[in-house]
């Protein structure tokens, strides 16, 4: 891997290479940090919450079962999205909500989906923002990003579905 470590204390379990230089280091960084937090949050929640569901007009978040088979996968897709620009090798693999079977399988899959990504971004650690910014790719919701664009975006996605499973309504136990 290119770029000189600084530091990445903790974040071995989620990324191959943490604490590389540049914005592609840090950038990592953060999204394993991000991964962490969605995970730790979620092997917080009690045995059976996979099962738990709420109204949304969403399928992606109908369960907390189908949502972390969503972060999975727009995972891998936000790789494949950088993948197709810079002409590797992608996978077309999705993650079946029913084939998870608990929090620690989310984690396993998580992480990798993000040394996915790792691989990615290989030859970029070390390239200037004018080199890599353009590296351009229209997303199916419609924009125009970069690498460096849709990884901030997918950091935030991981925050945001965090955010939804601490909020998550817990279910009536008086029945």
């Amino acid at each position: 891997m290119q770029g000189a470590k600084t530091t990445g204390a903790g974040l071995e379990s989620v990324i191959d290479h943490p604490g590389l230089r540049g914005a592609f280091g840090a950038i990592m960084d953060e999204y394993a940090r991000a991964a962490e937090d969605f995970c730790r949050v979620l092997e917080s929640l009690p045995p059976g919450s996979l099962d738990w569901t709420q109204s949304s007009t969403d399928p992606d978040t109908g369960s907390v079962r189908t949502l972390c088979a969503h972060v999975i996968n727009a995972a891998r897709g936000y790789a494949n999205y950088v993948r197709e620009a810079r002409i590797l090798p992608k996978s077309g693999e999705r993650i079946d909500a029913q084939t998870i079977r608990a929090a620690r399988e989310v984690r396993d899959r998580l992480a990798e989906a993000l040394r996915y990504t790792e691989g990615a971004l290989e030859g970029l650690y070390d390239v200037d923002e004018p080199t890599y910014a353009a590296i351009r790719f229209q997303v199916r919701w419609g924009p125009v990003y970069d690498p460096e664009m849709i990884l901030e975006h997918a950091i935030v996605h991981l925050l945001r579905h965090r955010r939804q499973l601490e909020r998550w309504p817990r279910p009536n136990r008086s029945s």
